[in-house]
C-alpha cells in the first residue's frame, strides 16, 4: 500500500507544471516550468517508480501487476519500449523453430505455430579453406530461448547501457570483444559472429570488419538494430544515421544488390517512428520505405501490395514462395518485405504479426523480429500475450549460452533510461540555442 501511495504522489506532482514532491521529506518544492528541469525530474522519478512497481506487485500478481505497473507507473513510452523488446524476443524464439522451412513444410509438421516451442539442435561442422572450421554444437533450446540474431541485439543493448547514451561503432566493437565468451560460439552465436569477433580481436578497425564478414547482404545486420530505434524514439532520421554507421561491423554499403545497411537503417527508423505518440501502421511503413533506394523499395512495396489485396495472411505464402524460389532465404530485402507485409496484415497487432511471420516460411525468425518488434513498439506491452512474455522472461535468467541474462523488462528499463537521458540532452541544447537568439556579442 505504501508503494502505491508513493507512486501516485510522485506521478501526480510530476504532471504538475509548478510543483514537484521532494520524496526525502514529503514537502513540496517549487520548480520553474523549464523543460530541461521537467525531464530531470522524470529521469529521477523513473528509479522511484520502478521500485514502486516491485513493491506494489505481490507474489500472486506477477502477470497483472507487471502489466499495471508498465502502463500506469512508467507511462506509454516505457510500455512501448518494453513491448518492442519483449515482442522481438518472443518473435525470434518462436520463429527459430520454423526457420528454413517452407510454409507447406511448416503446415505439415506443426499445423499452425502459435506458441513458443522447444527444439533440439544437431551438431555440424563446415570445413573452411582459411581459418577454423564453422562448428555448431548439439544442444537443447527450451521454449523462449533465442538464437544468433538476438544475441547481436543483446550485444547492441549492452553497448548502449555501458555508455549510457547513443553509441559509436567503436563502442559496439568493444562490447563484442569484452562480453563474448569465444567458447560459446556454435551454440547461439554462430560462424558469422565468430568471423566478426576474430577480426576485431586482430585489431582490424570495426568500420572495416563488414567488408570481410560472412554472408553479405543478409538480414543479420538488422537483427541487432531495434535498440537503436528505441533510444532514438520519435527521431527516425537519427536512428537511421546511427544504424548505417553501426551496421558496418557486419556488412558494407554500395556493393551491387547488397542493401543490408539500408534495410538496417529502415528497421531502426521504423522502430523510432513506432514509438511516436501519433504513429500508425502506415506511418511506420512509410518511414521504413523512406530509407530505401529505388530497387529495394519497389521490392518491398510489391509485398505490401500483396498484403493490401489479400483477404487472409495465408494468401501471402505462395506469393512469397514463388517470388523468392531458388534465392537465399536470408536476403535483407526479402525479410523486410515479409516482415512489413505481416505487420500490415495484422494491423499492427503483435500477436497476429508474430504468428503470421512465423508461419510465412523461409527466414521466419527474422521476419517475425521485424513484424513483432514494430508491432510491440506500436501497441505496447499490454498488447502482447502475458504468457509469452513470462516464458521469455523466465528462460533467459539461467540461459547457459547467451551473452546477457538481462530479461526483456530489465533491458527495456535500461533503454528507457537512456532514451530519457538523450531527451534531456536535446532539451538542454534547445535551451542553450534559444538563449542566444537575438543576442549580440
Amino acid at each position: 500500500m505504501c508503494g502505491q501511495v508513493l507512486c501516485s504522489a510522485i506521478l501526480a506532482h510530476l504532471c504538475n507544471p509548478i510543483l514537484v514532491l521532494d520524496v526525502r521529506n514529503g514537502k513540496e518544492i517549487s520548480m520553474r516550468t523549464n523543460s530541461a528541469l521537467k525531464v530531470t525530474a522524470l529521469a529521477f522519478t523513473f528509479c522511484v517508480v520502478a521500485a514502486c512497481g516491485q513493491i506494489c506487485a505481490g507474489p500472486g500478481d506477477s502477470e497483472s501487476g507487471a502489466a499495471l505497473s508498465n502502463k500506469d507507473a512508467h507511462g506509454q513510452l516505457f510500455s512501448r519500449i518494453y513491448g518492442c523488446e519483449a515482442a522481438g524476443t518472443i518473435a525470434n524464439s518462436m520463429g527459430d523453430v520454423t526457420e528454413g522451412l517452407s510454409w507447406r513444410q511448416i503446415e505439415q509438421r506443426y499445423g499452425l505455430v502459435d506458441e513458443l516451442l522447444p527444439q533440439d539442435k544437431k551438431a555440424s561442422r563446415r570445413p573452411q579453406r582459411f581459418g577454423p572450421d564453422w562448428t555448431r554444437h548439439a544442444h537443447h533450446r527450451p521454449p523462449g530461448m533465442t538464437e544468433d540474431g538476438f544475441e547481436r541485439h543483446r550485444l547492441c543493448t549492452s553497448a548502449i547501457l555501458r555508455k549510457g547514451g547513443r553509441i559509436t561503432i567503436d563502442d559496439l566493437a568493444r562490447t563484442w570483444i569484452e562480453e563474448i565468451d569465444p567458447d560459446k560460439f556454435g551454440y547461439l552465436l554462430g560462424p558469422q559472429d565468430q568471423v566478426i569477433y576474430n577480426l576485431l580481436k586482430t585489431g582490424l578497425p570495426p568500420w572495416e570488419v563488414g567488408r570481410y564478414a560472412a554472408w553479405p547482404g543478409f538480414i543479420g545486420t538488422s537483427k541487432m538494430i531495434m535498440p537503436i530505434g528505441m533510444i532514438n524514439a520519435c527521431r527516425p532520421d537519427e536512428a537511421a544515421r546511427d544504424a548505417l554507421s553501426l551496421g558496418r561491423i557486419k556488412d558494407v554499403q554500395g556493393r551491387p544488390n547488397n542493401y543490408a545497411l539500408e534495410v538496417c537503417a529502415a528497421i531502426a527508423a521504423a522502430t523510432a517512428e513506432a514509438l511516436r505518440p501519433g504513429a500508425t501502421v502506415d506511418s511506420v511503413i512509410d518511414t521504413a520505405l523512406a530509407q530505401l533506394p529505388l530497387a529495394p523499395r519497389r521490392e518491398v512495396e510489391q509485398g505490401l501490395d500483396w498484403a493490401r489485396k489479400a483477404k487472409d495472411w495465408k494468401q501471402l505464402c505462395p506469393l512469397y514462395e514463388k517470388r523468392y524460389e531458388g534465392k537465399r532465404i536470408s536476403d535483407a530485402v526479402e525479410v523486410l518485405s515479409g516482415g512489413l507485409a505481416c505487420f500490415l496484415m495484422a494491423d499492427g497487432q503483435p500477436r497476429e504479426a508474430i504468428i503470421y511471420a512465423v508461419n510465412l516460411g523461409r527466414d521466419t525468425d527474422c521476419k517475425a523480429y521485424v513484424a513483432g518488434g514494430l508491432a510491440g513498439a506500436l501497441g505496447g506491452i499490454e498488447a502482447i500475450p502475458q504468457g509469452w512474455v513470462k516464458t521469455v522472461e523466465r528462460q533467459v535468467v539461467d540461459d547457459p549460452y547467451t551473452v546477457s541474462r538481462r530479461t526483456a523488462r530489465q533491458a527495456a528499463e535500461g533503454l528507457y533510461e537512456v532514451c530519457i537521458t538523450e531527451m534531456q540532452k536535446m532539451n538542454n541544447a534547445v535551451t542553450e540555442m534559444e538563449s542566444m537568439i537575438g543576442q549580440r556579442r
